[in-house]
């Protein structure tokens, strides 16, 4: 395998010039957003963004109306899919991108559904590359001569119904209300991508597994600390993706973002996160700009685990209305425009984080390569300087005063393993009461499982539980589990029939991994999947395989 530093340095970005944002056409009103036909004082409801959507693919032969499921109240959650030629299916699009180099990149909004900017800025930027090339009318947007693009703009439809103007207090607008955050059954579908129990996390995560995005985006709106950013920003972090993944977002491609965003809006983008402590609270430092844990629970951080780029965009808040849903807009067309020129950059990153991981999983027991489970954050080497607001104390909180200060803080936004194992070969799987759904969850995911025929006795690392810190509290309906465990290594086992065999020589091998290994922060024991098996002594009916089993080749060969 080519050395970290090898890989990096291949990955040149091209030299990114964002064109000014050009006027657009009057639009048909049955294409305009509830935003724009309300004055930017509403928010659209779900039987509007179906309406919506449907009168975008009926206005152009490149558009094509798709669905990532229903929600948990059966509600469609109705896509648009752009490309030239126009693509309908998972099949359609791989032809696109095998013979033509195309890039398919997926935005969806309202995954919190009182988060409406990008509910109503990803149809309007979808209108705008329905119209054509500005330069050359009567011509494709030349974005889709290099990009197929999905969009799915109310994620959480469920939630969006539910409105209200009481609900996220503090936020500027829309004045006439807007959805909540969770959705119909109380979970937030933002920590919903490990265990996948909500009907839409479920669309989403087919949607990955059958299409396969290399380019995944997420809308919210940000109500933490007062600054002057009007966009923040994440992407991939956790230890246990691909390194080579993780570095060329932080180094280059969200750099070159932000210099793109800045230039050509006049507005300032930055890294998302909020100042030390807990928001509001009283004689708050400025230190330290943190950010959301190194969880695959989070949707940005597990498509990274996924091998794919993904970014998280949050608009301020604080912000108008209307402001927000432009910069949004703006902010989404930068992406697509930085992707459609460094496509083969990011094909070739994708082609060769799945290769990396085929490999090391096919190296038998190589002790240095090992995969994160557990992880701490730290301070990045470098500052970084916020625009904020000076802050005075009012009623015990703290408050901006509208004048301008600037803060170099620390960026609170790299992880570094606390806990790590050695990549087994595979992970076996015994045959026992409960362990289907395991199963069942892994192959949802698009990890490749396999039957062990027969039964077997293989030398494996047994599992056994030491130490069970549970949760003080439920959240999202589990008691989440901390598990420390006891290794046999070179135990004899002897596997019964209908035992499951996970080879991490696989696209998702460290995937596998970090769902499987009982001690993980965020895998499936973590989220109760393991629950029977949990007293101090019981063995674990995951075991790992740390030699190639006979009859069984790697599960899927290096490329």
């Amino acid at each position: 395998m080519r050395s970290l530093r090898s890989t990096l340095l291949s990955l040149a970005l091209v030299t990114f010039h964002l064109p000014a944002a050009f006027a657009e056409p009057p639009a048909a009103p049955n294409l305009l957003t509830v935003a724009e036909r309300s004055g930017f004082k509403a928010t659209a409801l779900h039987a509007d963004v179906v309406a919506l959507l449907d009168a975008l693919a009926s206005s152009s032969p490149l558009a094509r109306r798709a669905s990532l499921g229903t929600s948990g109240e059966g509600r469609d959650l109705p896509m648009i899919i752009m490309a030239d030629p126009p693509v309908a299916t998972a099949a359609q699009a791989r032809e696109q991108i095998d013979s033509h180099g195309k890039l398919l990149v997926l935005a969806i909004g309202n995954i919190h559904a009182g988060e409406v900017e990008g509910k109503e800025a990803l149809p309007m930027l979808a209108r705008e590359i329905l119209a054509g090339d500005p330069k050359n009318p009567g011509q494709p947007h030349p974005l889709l001569k290099h990009l197929i693009i999905a969009f799915a703009p109310i994620y959480n439809a469920d939630g969006n119904e539910r409105v209200s103007k009481t609900n996220r207090p503090g936020q500027i607008g829309p004045e006439d209300g807007m959805g909540i955050r969770e959705n119909a059954k109380g979970l937030d579908l933002n920590r919903d991508f490990v265990k996948v129990e909500a009907s839409e996390t479920a669309g989403l995560v087919k949607f990955f597994v059958e299409w396969d995005p290399h380019v995944f985006v997420d809308c919210h709106t940000t109500n933490g600390s007062y600054h002057r950013h009007i966009i923040t920003y994440a992407g991939p972090k956790l230890p246990a993706g691909d390194a080579a993944l993780n570095r060329y977002a932080f180094e280059t491609w969200f750099p070159a973002l932000k210099a793109s965003f800045d230039a050509s809006t006049g507005q300032s983008a930055n890294w998302y996160g909020s100042y030390d402590g807990v928001f509001g609270q009283a004689e708050r430092s400025h230190n330290h700009w943190q950010t959301f844990p190194a969880e695959a629970r989070f949707g940005t951080n597990y498509v990274g685990l996924r091998n794919r780029l993904s970014i998280l965009s949050e608009a301020y808040s604080y912000s108008p209305y209307k402001d927000r849903v432009l910069a949004t807009r703006d902010f989404v067309r930068c992406i697509l425009t930085l992707a459609a020129e460094n496509r083969d950059v990011i094909i070739k990153l994708a082609k060769d984080a799945d290769n990396r991981a085929i490999a090391a999983g096919n190296d038998v027991a190589d002790a240095n390569d090992t995969v994160a489970i557990r992880t701490k954050a730290v301070a990045h080497a470098q500052k970084i300087t916020i625009r904020g607001f000076e802050e005075e104390t009012k009623d015990g909180r703290s408050h901006s005063t509208g004048k301008h200060a600037d803060y170099q803080c620390d960026l609170i936004d790299k992880w570094e393993p606390t806990l790590s194992v050695v990549r087994p070969w595979a992970y076996v799987l015994a045959h026992a009461d409960g362990i289907e759904p395991v199963v069942s969850k892994l192959r949802q995911h698009g990890i490749r499982v396999d039957e062990i025929p027969g039964g077997a006795n293989l030398i494996v690392t047994e599992l056994t539980v030491a130490e069970i810190t549970q949760a003080s509290r439920p959240f999202q309906g589990h008691v989440l589990a901390m598990v420390d465990v006891n290794e046999r290594p070179e135990a004899s086992v002897a596997f019964g029939n209908r035992s499951y065999l996970v080879r991490t020589g696989q696209p998702l091998g460290s995937l596998a991994c970090y769902l499987l290994e009982p001690s993980c922060q965020d895998g499936l024991c973590a989220w109760n999947y393991f629950d029977k098996w949990l007293k101090p002594g019981e063995v674990l009916p995951v075991y790992r395989l740390m030699k190639p089993l006979d009859g069984f080749p790697a599960a899927v060969p290096a490329k």
